[in-house]
């Protein structure tokens, strides 16, 4: 199959492929370069894996289907925290021509090569590296996923090889050979699918409310409900894409399928009442409960089918008016209003009594689940009861009165203020006595140095008057006939102080 303009657009965006060295070595023999360059291998590896997988995340791997609009999609990486990749760096593709839908969780193994040419080099060593993807577990065929988990463990190998069983044994996995899918050569992607899986649950438990009827679905309404959260994006879900997350679903305990009635519209799809829980099979009532919502989800469709014929024949009355089509404006609206009078108001009657009978049945779930919580409760207390009679309830308590008891005496004892210490008594008076003492020794302690601060300052101020007279005695002049007359007058400086002093 040649390459479409939709891969071709992808494969344009990617540096390495756009540099023809590096081209050439992608697109070479790698089986060859295993031996010969084991590292360059491993990088090749690496990159074909990481495209790959982008590339079918986008749908550009399917071969029956044209790809669908793909918005603010890139290159999706094996390893997510590897945000250095170069194929990181691949900008968004945006188509806007678009047929069927295209599967977005497996590809084609055949022809493969030829979808991924470019520039006139062909890749000659893709298929080495699928090969190598299945052995790691990165895809598995569509056959053994289908499956089941538990047929996949001891009859993986002998399924590949018998296309035939592997074809029969997917039809009984769901139950009816009606159920057909193509499975010679596509190949799944166990991340894709898993991550699919998560996000439809997440979102059926958002909006699930009563869990008899909401957790039953048509596979027609399971597409059309979950197509964006397995897409991320608003588009069609395949029927492939539709039966791989069902059957992850199932591997996970989170949802089980039977068939009510021939034909994919008519295939039961039901969850676990919680998502904690397991799924239980499927019974009768709700089988019941099924045909119930699915004739009214009928209904509702007819009603807003009419709705909407109204609007058409009003606008075409209106049209014709204008074009002064008399007769033609009458014909247009006495359909209409035998549409509005006859048979849309039967529809809505008839759309009001099921969806009577629908809340009728929700009720009755919500009393089946406040009355299993009440058998559950009822059943909790009845074994904490027998617990306790089987501890002795008297005999605790009568021990715990008699052990409280004693603690009292304890107790009374200690607060009596009576401490005995190495065999002393000790009086609180002669504590106290003690105490003051302690804290007078302190207060003298912290006096003492005040006081000799205050002698020191003593001693230097009387130092300094002294040395103030000194200076001034030796200012005073005496003459020599008074130091003639007074020979003896002393010339010290004690005398001359004395002297001035007087």
């Amino acid at each position: 199959m040649p390459p479409s303009k939709h891969i071709q657009s992808f494969l344009s965006r990617i540096p390495e492929l756009r540099d023809a060295d590096q081209r050439a070595f992608l697109y070479s023999d790698l089986d060859q370069q295993r031996v010969d360059n084991p590292d360059g291998y491993q990088e090749a590896q690496k990159f074909w894996t990481q495209l790959l997988l982008s590339a079918c995340k986008q749908g550009l791997l399917s071969t029956a289907h044209t790809p669908q609009p793909r918005l603010n999609t890139t290159l999706a990486s094996s390893d997510e925290d590897d945000e250095d990749d170069v194929l990181d760096r691949t900008q968004p593709i945006e188509d806007s021509e678009h047929t069927e839908a295209a599967s977005v969780l497996c590809f084609e193994r055949a022809g493969l090569a030829a979808r991924l040419a470019f520039r006139g080099d062909t890749p000659t060593g893709v298929d080495g590296i699928v090969d190598e993807m299945e052995r790691s577990g990165v895809v598995v065929e569509a056959g053994d996923y289908l499956a089941g988990s538990t047929v996949r463990r001891w009859a993986g190998r002998f399924v590949r090889r018998v296309p035939m069983v592997g074809r029969q044994m997917a039809a009984l996995a769901w139950g009816a050979q009606d159920l057909q899918i193509t499975l010679d050569s596509s190949l799944v992607v166990r991340s894709l699918v898993e991550a699919a899986a998560s996000r439809v649950t997440d979102a059926h438990y958002a909006r699930a409310a009563c869990a008899l009827t909401d957790n039953l679905l048509s596979m027609d309404v399971f597409r059309e409900q979950y197509a964006q959260s397995v897409l991320t994006t608003r588009g069609k879900l395949s029927l492939e894409d539709t039966r791989l997350v069902l059957r992850c679903l199932e591997d996970q305990r989170q949802a089980t399928t039977t068939v009510v009635e021939a034909g994919d519209s008519h295939v039961l799809v039901k969850f676990a009442m919680r998502r904690a829980q397991r799924v239980q099979p499927v019974t009768e009532a709700d089988r019941n409960a099924f045909h119930v919502v699915s004739t009214r989800d009928m209904i509702a469709r007819q009603v807003t089918a009419l709705e909407s014929r109204v609007l058409e024949l009003d606008h075409k009355a209106r049209h014709a008016i204008v074009h002064k089509l008399r007769q033609q404006a009458l014909g247009y609206l006495r359909l209409k209003r035998h549409v509005e009078s006859d048979v849309l108001a039967k529809r809505q009657q008839a759309l009001d009594n099921v969806e009577r009978i629908v809340l009728k049945l929700q009720q009755a779930a919500s009393d089946v689940q406040l009355l299993q919580a009440f058998r559950s409760g009822t059943c909790a207390l009845k074994g904490l009861n027998e617990q306790a009679e089987n501890m002795h309830a008297e005999r605790i308590f009568d021990d715990w009165a008699d052990q409280a008891l004693h603690a009292d005496e304890i107790q009374a004892i200690m607060d009596d203020g009576a401490v005995v210490v190495d065999g002393m008594h000790v009086d609180d008076d002669v504590l106290e006595a003690e105490l003051d003492a302690l804290l007078a020794a302190d207060e003298q302690k912290e006096a003492a140095p005040d006081k000799q601060k205050e002698a020191a300052a003593s001693e230097k101020q009387d130092t300094a008057d002294e040395d103030m007279l000194a200076d001034a005695l030796n200012k005073v002049t005496i003459s020599p006939e008074h130091k003639a007359s007074e020979p003896n007058v002393a010339d010290t400086k004690q005398d001359r102080i004395a002297m001035l002093a007087e």
